[in-house]
């Protein structure tokens, strides 16, 4: 199950549910994405098992609170990328959008982001299509690498290779999901908390997750981070 095809299930159920109303149909979904009913029921348990979508038989499927933060990030990722190739590169806004289409499947956070600083340094607004004006790519985040036992927050962004991002996704790290530090140990690997599971991070792929800290659990409230 590729990050792409997750991705544009996710989007198109959003979509129709805007459109059509909640839950969607899988004859609906399988019609906008011009596949199978068949091909529609195997993903759409995939996605559920992966806790982005629920879904009833014969009822339809919508998006979990976690499907919803993936599609955000999803969007708000196209948003600077269109931004980007329209006042930066100067392309057609029409070339700009469908190349942004493709792009926010394959290019890293990293990539939006240094995109992201380049669009506010040069003074061009970038605040995500929604209107909002969190934007995922501006906030102060460190690595997961930095963290210490009892930190907790929020992955914010993951420059991964696809393979080890798409392990971890199974593992139910994504971007938008709640943190928390259970142990450091002396190798340098780091044991975090994530939906129930467990998960021990070697390092190096520690020192490329972010994370927008939130309360932390085991230390005194004002303590130094030192």
């Amino acid at each position: 199950m590729t990050g792409d095809r997750i991705e544009e299930y996710l989007e198109t159920i959003d979509s129709l549910g805007k459109s059509r109303g909640n839950p969607v149909k899988s004859k609906d979904l399988a019609e906008e994405l011009g596949v199978s009913q068949a091909s529609v029921s195997e993903m759409v348990q995939k996605l559920a098992d992966e806790g982005l979508v629920k879904h009833e038989p014969y009822h339809g499927v919508e998006l979990t609170n976690r499907g919803v933060l993936q599609v955000n990030s999803i969007r708000r990722k196209h948003h600077v990328i269109e931004k980007f190739l329209s006042d930066v590169l100067a392309l057609d806004p029409e070339v700009a959008h469908n190349e942004a289409c493709g792009l926010e499947h394959t290019v890293s956070d990293l990539v939006v982001e240094s995109m992201c600083n380049y669009l506010g340094n040069n003074n061009i607004d970038c605040k995500p299509a929604d209107g909002n004006e969190h934007c995922p790519f501006k906030e102060s985040y460190v690595s997961l690498a930095d963290l210490k036992e009892g930190d907790c927050g929020t992955v914010v962004m993951m420059t991964l290779s696809g393979q080890s991002k798409e392990r971890l996704s199974s593992l139910g790290m994504i971007t938008g999901e709640n943190i928390e530090v259970k142990r450091k140990q002396k190798q340098g690997s780091t044991s975090i908390l994530t939906r129930g599971t467990e998960i021990a991070l070697g390092n190096e792929i520690a020192k490329k997750i972010f994370v927008r800290l939130g309360m932390r659990k085991r230390y005194p409230r004002g303590n130094d981070r030192n």
